[in-house]
């Protein structure tokens, strides 16, 4: 990354779900309570976070009508110099999702009058896993994909379907906004992506000591029991951060097998940075991921040491 702040507006209609996703990305694995005590944002919230060395800052904007036509009133003041759009959508609410649309309209007008290039991602919140099966709920969202890459034909859009029950669906939006700012990102998920095959696995993922996902990638093959497994080994992997951060666990290798199925975390640091590699392997590639894990390691580290430097 070339600077060292980074600002990211969250913003969307109220009760969209915008500090529930930024409570939920705090706890990490206690925020179901805080969600349900959270009070409407007033005006707006900043919350600071530490991204590879940069100092990122997330403007949580309350999506109240009074507000949204302060920020119209003064559109300089809140959204210039934004690096990123975060645009949450309350994708179960469609009585309001054409008022979601006028709303994102206005903020998109002020880059585009100005030239500013700021990357979109679009998150169609409240996409539950109970209700994920639901035609109507996916023709919606395929069809407000499509309307709004038709729209914005010059606007860098990113889509994401979150839900505050699916824990990774969020970090993976926060993650997906991160990773926008330097290319380098790009070269590590060809990495992954080359891994997966060498090492025959069904994912990698490449995480900070805050649980922030890097980079990603995810066999082609992966069958929906095993994609389940995958999910839990990851919320597993969050939790064992976790553990390692309080009890400062220097041990650099975890496995947890179940059905055949090898979890394995692998702890690395460069400088002050902490990471950790997360596998999810059938249990007989266990030796042959040990035997080129260190070539791989080796080729993150060289991309990972030419972002943070």
């Amino acid at each position: 990354m070339e600077r060292n702040d980074v600002k990211i507006i969250i913003s969307g209609l109220d009760n969209a779900g915008k500090t529930s996703i930024l409570t939920a990305l705090n706890k990490k694995y206690d925020f179901q309570k805080a969600i349900m005590e959270l009070k409407p944002t007033i005006r707006i919230e900043y919350h600071k976070m530490s991204f590879l060395g940069n100092s990122v800052m997330l403007w949580d904007m309350g999506g109240q009508e009074k507000y949204r036509k302060v920020y119209q009133k003064r559109q300089e003041i809140y959204f210039d110099d934004t690096d990123l759009l975060l645009y949450i959508i309350d994708i179960q609410d469609k009585e309001r999702i054409e008022e979601s649309l006028n709303y994102l309209d206005m903020v998109l007008q002020f880059f585009l009058k100005h030239d500013i290039d700021t990357p979109l991602i679009v998150s169609f919140h409240k996409f539950d896993p109970e209700i994920r099966g639901d035609e109507e709920l996916n023709n919606r969202i395929e069809g407000l994909r499509e309307k709004l890459l038709e729209k914005y034909p010059t606007i860098k859009i990113l889509f994401q379907q979150t839900s505050i029950y699916d824990l990774i669906s969020i970090i993976q939006l926060i993650s997906y906004g991160l990773s926008v700012f330097d290319e380098k990102f790009f070269d590590l998920s060809e990495l992954l992506e080359a891994y997966v095959d060498e090492f025959d696995c069904s994912s990698l993922i490449l995480f900070d000591e805050s649980g922030i996902i890097i980079s990603e990638f995810y066999s082609d093959e992966i069958d929906p029991e095993l994609y389940i497994k995958l999910l839990e080994s990851i919320k597993e992997h969050l939790f064992l951060l976790k553990r390692m951060q309080e009890e400062k666990d220097t041990e650099h290798n975890f496995y947890n097998i179940e059905a055949n199925i090898l979890s394995y975390l692998h702890s690395f640091k460069i400088g002050e940075y902490h990471f950790f590699i997360s596998v999810i392997i059938r249990e007989e590639l266990r030796e042959n991921l040990l035997e080129i894990f260190s070539e791989f390691l080796e080729d993150v580290i060289k991309i990972l040491n030419s972002v943070i430097t």
